[in-house]
């Protein structure tokens, strides 16, 4: 089957603590470039090459997003959204005899003078000072509408604070695209999730705003590496930039299964001892086997009487004997396991 990923990837940013920080859902675009630097290691005769060291792998994330996104400008400079900013306020005002009052407290922009800016029913402009609320022009026989634009507090903006020393957010991202395929009378045959659980923001932003177009919000990421827990043993886990997932509509685990395997093998019990069982499927695709849960497993015991086994997995010894176990996948009878239990 032919494959095509297409279109924009949408977008999901979490916090350490697995808090969504946002979602981007009216990308522009959206790009991942992995690079890998090589090294040739040479020597002999002819200085022949004996061996190429790969090192210094990276994977860099780009996407723009349609809509103006205040998170993605924290996240990239490393902020917080806060609310409540002083804000430039721009009001209409009724004034008498050259005299006027805003309707919210006027703040002073340096020093403790409070000045405003007053546009009349001519376009002049001339400044004021505030005593408290209220204002006089310079002419105190006007009457009439004017526009007042003054410096004040506004309790519901928000604001994002960029800091001369910002240190960019960590986050985890997941990207999920359409997978579609021109094999399929549908199209959209599933999605490609990629999941990096461990990325660092660049910090650089761009707000381009011109007259035939939006400004978009840019959202600039490298992978950090990351690794799993390891869960015992001498050999710790790989780390890992990303995961990408194939995930096909309507496709079940054990369609390209060939064959089932129990871990172990034939094993042993005393009466009343249990085990459970770990089945594992092998791909007809030549992918490493997977362990599989017991949702879409059917077990049996060949003897009742000698071991039970119920639909979890879990064996029992009853009495003395051998009993065969079968794990069967529900509905493929063709493709099970067996094992020999023997309770001593």
């Amino acid at each position: 089957m032919k494959k095509f990923l297409v279109s924009t990837a949408n977008v999901f940013g979490y916090d350490s603590n697995d808090n969504l920080l946002f979602t981007g859902t009216t990308l522009m675009d959206s790009s991942i470039e992995t690079t890998l630097a090589n090294t040739d290691v040479r020597a002999g005769q002819g200085n022949q090459l004996q061996y190429i060291y790969y090192h210094t792998a990276e994977m860099n994330i780009t996407i723009n997003e349609a809509q103006f996104s205040l998170p993605y400008l924290a996240l990239n400079v490393g902020s917080a959204i806060t609310t409540g900013a002083n804000v430039w306020t721009t009001e209409t005002v009724t004034v008498t005899a050259g005299a006027g009052s805003v309707s919210k407290t006027p703040l002073g922009i340096s020093g403790t003078t409070l000045y405003g800016w007053v546009t009349d029913k001519d376009d002049n402009v001339q400044r004021v000072e505030f005593t408290g609320s209220s204002f006089n022009m310079a002419d105190n026989t006007y009457n009439g509408d004017v526009c007042v634009r003054y410096y004040a507090t506004d309790a519901a903006a928000q604001k994002v604070t960029v800091y001369a020393d910002m240190l960019p957010s960590t986050i985890r991202l997941v990207m999920e695209a359409q997978l579609c395929s021109s094999d399929s009378t549908t199209n959209r045959i599933g999605t490609l999730q990629i999941n990096v659980p461990k990325a660092s923001m660049t910090g650089a932003f761009t707000l381009s705003m011109t007259p035939d177009s939006v400004a978009q919000t840019p959202l600039s990421v490298r992978a950090l590496s990351y690794t799993p827990t390891n869960n015992g043993g001498c050999t710790a886990n790989r780390p890992i930039y990303a995961e990408i997932i194939e995930i096909l509509d309507g496709r079940n685990w054990y369609d390209n299964v060939v064959a089932l395997a129990i871990e172990g093998g034939d094993f042993s019990l005393s009466v009343s001892g249990t085990k459970q069982l770990k089945v594992f499927a092998i791909p007809n695709d030549g992918t490493a086997a997977f362990l599989v849960d017991s949702s879409n497993i059917t077990f049996a015991s060949s003897a009742t009487g000698k071991a039970t086994v119920s639909a979890s997995g879990l064996v029992t010894g009853v009495t003395s004997g051998d009993a065969t176990i079968k794990a069967t996948v529900t509905g493929k009878t063709d493709i099970d396991a067996n094992v020999v239990v023997t309770v001593a």
